[in-house]
Formats: structure tokens, sequence, C-alpha cells
């Protein structure tokens, strides 16, 4: 496995992968920071060790996948990248699928580990679609519920599938110190909000309190970390901020939006660094129990969590370690051969 040759940023793959991420749009310093912490992860001592330790004891190398087709449909680069290493780690030569126009993250891949092949094709293009999937046997897809279901639908029985679908993250923050807005401000920065785990939602003892000190400390970092808003986006962040500015109130920076409201229900987030802030209350948690990836908690843990869901301190949201059961599930595990 080549792909840490991608941990200088600086030159070559690296460089490369800086490149293409930059190129969907993240500034550099989101880009820079955010393939940083991922590199981190595979890094960090001993991680590599506690990953192989998901594998059962004397397990047979038939089980182990020859070939693994990655199929990343708009997810974030750091996402693609761990699919693609997870595979590698296995020892498995990696097929990786990118959205459309994202296919340099795939060469930038390819370009540090020759075992990491770009395997382009359109949604419709059915035919290359099942080639691909009848020469891998191991499948693994991120992207939407819908194209889960329908790579699914299409992969033969004996071939070992791997789907992560729509999830979403939220911060509870039971106590308001300086350490929890300084690293929630640093989650929604992430990735300018993108992914399943940057928090959506908040939820805290002073709503409007607490969405004025994490609006300070995201124009702290965003100085840092910049980010311009798609003009596509630009609607339903409008219409956010006015059903804030209706209902409770809305705190701006020069990137970002963050709303307090009165009520704790969730309500989803348009996206790109708008981040509501609720009252805190356990039963708003239940209805979206169900979908949640990641909480980030200051303070007491609210009761009756479901099992599964990843529990971190704020600032580590989009740093999962490399052991991170995914949606509940051990990583290696779920790619090896019937």
């Amino acid at each position: 496995m080549r792909l840490l040759g991608l941990a200088d940023l600086r030159r070559g793959p690296g460089a490369a992968l800086l490149e293409a991420t930059v190129a969907l749009g993240f500034s550099e310093g989101v880009a820079r920071a955010g393939l940083e912490a991922e590199l981190a992860a595979w890094t960090a001592p001993g991680a590599l060790d506690g990953l192989r330790a998901e594998l059962p004891p004397g397990l047979p190398a038939t089980r182990l996948p020859r070939t693994m087709l990655v199929v990343a449909a708009r997810t974030l680069p750091a996402s693609a990248m761990r699919a693609a290493l997870m595979g590698r780690a296995l020892g498995a030569r990696v097929f990786v699928k990118t959205a459309s126009g994202q296919e340099a993250v795939a060469e930038a891949l390819a370009a540090a580990d020759p075992e990491v092949v770009p395997r382009p094709f359109a949604s419709l293009d059915l035919a290359s679609r099942d080639a691909a999937i009848s020469e891998s046997d191991s499948i693994v897809v991120l992207g939407s519920d819908g194209a889960i279901a329908a790579m699914q639908h299409a992969t033969p029985a004996g071939t070992a599938f791997t789907g992560y679908g729509h999830r979403l993250s939220a911060a509870w923050l039971a106590r308001v110190d300086d350490a929890a807005l300084t690293g929630l401000a640093a989650d929604l920065c992430a990735w300018d909000q993108g992914g399943c785990l940057s928090p959506q939602v908040v939820w805290a003892p002073d709503p409007e309190r607490t969405a004025a000190a994490l609006a300070e400390r995201v124009a702290e970092l965003e100085r840092a970390l910049p980010m311009e808003v798609p003009d596509t986006a630009w609607p339903a962040r409008h219409a956010a901020r006015v059903k804030a500015e209706m209902l409770g109130r809305a705190f701006a920076t020069e990137t970002a939006v963050v709303a307090a409201l009165e009520r704790p229900d969730f309500i989803s987030s348009p996206g790109y660094r708008f981040l509501w802030v609720l009252p805190a209350d356990p039963s708003a948690l239940t209805p979206v129990a169900p979908l949640l990836s990641t909480l980030a908690l200051s303070g007491p843990v609210p009761p009756a969590l479901p099992l599964g869901l990843r529990l971190c301190p704020p600032g580590q949201m989009q740093r999962p370690p490399l052991t991170w059961p995914h949606d509940g599930r051990p990583n290696l595990p779920p790619l090896l051969r019937p």
C-alpha cells in the first residue's frame, strides 16, 4: 500500500490531490486541513495495527478481495481516499469511480499507487457499470440511499457489498465553554460543512447566547479557512436565514450563519456553514436518532442514545479515527469475500 505517499501535499501525488480538491470548490486552506486530517488518521501510531485487528484470526487468504470497486458518488475526497485505502489495506486492487467532474481525485490516488485504478463511467452507462461489477469481488458505495440500492440490485450474490448512505451529525453542548465553542467552530468550517460528519444543528441550554459566541469563534477561524457560497446554494441559504430572523435570531460572519431558534426540533441545514442552535431537549434526539452518525458532546451525555452512534469532543467530528465503526460497522470484515 503506497497511498501514504500522498502525505506530502507540496509535491507529487499529494500536490495533485490537493489541486484536485481545490478544483471542487474548496479553498486551499479548507482542502489542505481536510486532507491533512485524513492522512493523520492513517499515520497515527498503532492505527494500521488497530485496523488489522478487526480481522478474524486465521483468516483464509481466499476471503481477501482481489479487486474492489469503490463508487464515490458526490462524497468528500477524504471519504473516497479512506474507502480506497481500506481496500489497499487488504491487498486488493481498487477501482475508483468518482462522481462526474471529480475524476482528478481518482487520478491523484492512482499516481500514488498503481494498484488504484480510476474507473470512470456515467451513471446511466449500465454496461460499463455492470462490467466494473463483474470484475470486482468486493464493492463499496458511498452516496445516496437510491444510488446504493441501485448498485446493490446490480451486484450478484457472492460479491461482498457495503453501502454507506445518507447520515447526519449534530452537537450536544450541555456545557458551553471556550473549548466546546472553538471545537465546534472548527467542525463547522471543516470541509465547508460538507459530508455526513459535519454538524447540522447544536443543542445547547441558551441558544441565542451560544449562537452569538459560536459566531465569534467562526469569525476567527474563517480567516485561514475561507469559503465562497456557490450561486446554486444561495436560494436555500436565504430562505433559512429569513426563517431564522422571523422565528429567532441569526448571527452572520463573512462565511457563516449561526441561527438560534426557540424550538428544539431538528431542522436540516442548507449547508455551506449554516448552523442551527436549538434548546437542549433530549426528546428532540429521538426522531433523528436512526440517522445520526456522530454527536459531538460537551458535558453530561443525553439519555437513550442509539447503539453505534459515534460520540466525540467538539473539534473532532470531521476527524474520525481509523478504527471508527462507520455506521456502527467494522471497517474491514464487510469487505471480505463471503
